[in-house]
């Protein structure tokens, strides 16, 4: 199946960027990987799950559904790798 079959489904509010946004942003958003929340965005749309399943591997779709961390915990691995550099 074609990976951007989708990508002009339009949700009405991304929670995230707080704006509406395309389906073709989501899905490649982290990386090339498609948002966590994908899934609760687009559900609505169509058969977000299926979708994911036919493009990613098993082990794949864990990683993409996995929550996102915290801005705390971005904050601590940011400040451990810069401590880790001045320690070289």
């Amino acid at each position: 199946m074609e990976k951007d079959r989708y990508d002009d489904q339009q949700h009405f509010w991304c929670p995230m960027l707080g704006q509406p946004m395309t389906f073709a942003y989501c899905r490649k958003m982290r990386e090339g990987k498609p948002c966590h929340r994908v899934v609760a965005c687009f559900s609505p749309h169509f058969d977000v799950e299926a979708y994911l399943k036919e493009q990613y591997g098993e082990e794949e779709v864990k990683q993409i559904l996995a929550p996102a961390s915290g801005r705390m915990e971005k904050i601590m691995d940011t400040l451990a790798g810069e401590t880790g550099k001045k320690g070289d």
